[in-house]
């Protein structure tokens, strides 16, 4: 007899790709969007390079998730641009995220879906 649990019913979500209410807890503290525009304000906080574009990244696909904006692509210029953080701290830093996974894409780039989670545990912890 099969069990009720093991039936396809069980791989499917209501909830969409991701925790969106996780999604929005790991932002809080680093992002602000603004309502009429959709832009994306990085909050000043002390979190490293790597964090804040991951933060970036993430917070463009929410709004993509959530239909407000087309694409959820970042690119090193674009965060170099609203952020002023140096080209030779921003452009070795998608590298290091590229290879470790946290970035897909060529030239512009985007955080896989997969990899959502991860990047909540790294925007919450203290480390």
């Amino acid at each position: 007899m099969i069990d009720k649990k093991s039936t396809i019913d069980a791989l499917f979500s209501d909830s969409g790709p991701f925790d969106e209410g996780e999604v929005v807890m790991a932002l809080h503290d680093h992002v602000t969007i603004q309502r009429s525009t959709n832009k994306i304000f990085l909050k000043d906080s002390s979190i490293s390079v790597d964090k804040k574009i991951l933060a970036y990244g993430l917070a463009k696909k929410l709004l993509k998730i959530k239909g407000l904006i087309e694409n959820e692509f970042i690119t090193a210029q674009e965060f170099h641009e609203i952020t002023g953080i140096k080209k030779g701290t921003v452009d070795p830093t998608f590298k290091i995220l590229k290879d470790k996974g946290f970035l897909v894409g060529k030239r512009e780039y985007e955080i896989p879906t997969n990899k959502v989670s991860v990047i909540i545990q790294k925007l919450t912890s203290n480390k």
